[in-house]
């Protein structure tokens, strides 16, 4: 009779111990997956979990000894997604190897794009599995044309989410025509030329949500210029153009004297330079023209002058000189009476006539 009872025993036992096993298998698989997670979350892709039982066994390298502390630390508070409650039940132990590193501080990584796509890497990561990495992920983003100028493994990072963000600003730095980004500790910088302000907004919205102090320490210098306008061909339209652009307003000068004075003067002045170089097949002649008052000679000279004035200051705008003519016509050709205030200021005055060049 006792033995029947023992066999019994040891049937439910081995039965209890079967299902044990059975019903566990989630956790564990859960467990490991779930530490596995929080590894590569906090930056730790070289130290691999191997659940044993309700033992979490740690195996790999670290950076630095604190590194390690801080790998089985996470791997410890890690909670179990398919157990109720999410507890913790498990236990850690680790394996896990460190080499001493020289420090780095500040701790830096920059990046450069260029105009023909070639990508130029340089700075300090944690570790070479680290290094192995961005550089993975940055023939995934650039593709071929990546440049490993020198990247050192030195200790010294701020935290385990440095080469996560550099992989980010690497993100953002694909975005651009050319720029370049540099980390220095949690702050950083994008600047370079976007195809447009949406690419710009883009990016700054994405280094804003970097994780913790990354993201507070982001800043982007990013430009995006202006659209170019199109070549005029036809010396009617140039015409038209510079008609439109001046209008009514007009270029005002010292009193008896050549120098252009008024920033809405200059204002218009750098319209009429873009108007002449999108017009760049024709000649433009720029006429000064004075009033009646004074002595004939005088306003000769003076609207000769003023002439020249506006057209040194088109060449600095980078008109070509050779398309612009400056002739003065003095008072010989007034466009309204002399004899009130408001007819002379009108016969003060700059024209500018398109002509085919020869």
């Amino acid at each position: 009779m006792a033995s029947k009872w023992l066999s019994a025993g040891l049937i439910l036992a081995l039965a209890a111990l079967i299902l044990g096993w059975i019903f566990g298998m989630p956790k564990v698989a859960s467990m490991e997956n779930d530490i596995r997670q929080a590894l590569d979350s906090k930056g730790y892709q070289s130290v691999d979990v191997n659940m044993r039982g309700h033992v979490a066994m740690l195996t790999g390298d670290a950076a630095s000894e604190a590194a390690k502390r801080d790998a089985v630390t996470v791997a410890e508070n890690t909670e179990c997604s398919a157990c109720k409650n999410k507890r913790r039940w498990h236990a850690v132990k680790d394996d896990i190897s460190f080499q001493s590193l020289p420090v780095q501080s500040p701790y830096t990584f920059n990046g450069e794009k260029r105009s023909d796509g070639t990508v130029i890497l340089n700075g300090y990561v944690p570790s070479e599995q680290a290094k192995t990495d961005i550089l993975a992920s940055a023939g995934t983003i650039f593709g071929a044309k990546v440049i490993d100028r020198k990247i050192v493994v030195a200790a010294g990072a701020p935290d385990a989410a440095f080469v996560r963000v550099t992989e980010g600003y690497m993100k953002e730095l694909a975005q651009l025509e050319k720029g370049v980004f540099s980390q220095e500790n949690y702050n950083g910088l994008v600047s370079g030329t976007a195809s447009n302000g949406a690419i710009r907004d883009a990016i700054n919205n994405a280094g804003q949500k970097f994780p913790g102090n990354y993201g507070a320490g982001f800043r982007a210098d990013i430009a995006v210029p202006k659209p170019v306008a199109p070549v005029i061909n036809s010396a009617d339209e140039c015409q038209t153009l510079f008609q439109e652009v001046k209008g009514d307003k007009r270029i005002l000068f010292e009193t008896n004297a050549a120098n252009i004075k008024g920033a809405e003067s200059y204002d218009l002045l750098n319209q009429i330079a873009a108007a002449a170089n999108r017009c760049s097949s024709f000649n433009i002649t720029i006429g000064g023209h004075t009033d009646s008052i004074g002595n004939e000679a005088y306003n000769q000279r003076l609207s000769e002058a003023r002439a020249a004035a506006v057209r040194n200051y088109l060449a600095q705008q980078k008109v070509e000189v050779d398309r612009i003519i400056a002739k003065g016509f003095g008072e010989t050709q007034p466009q309204a009476t002399n004899a009130t205030a408001e007819g002379r200021a009108q016969n003060r005055r700059i024209t500018f006539t398109v002509t085919q060049a020869q």
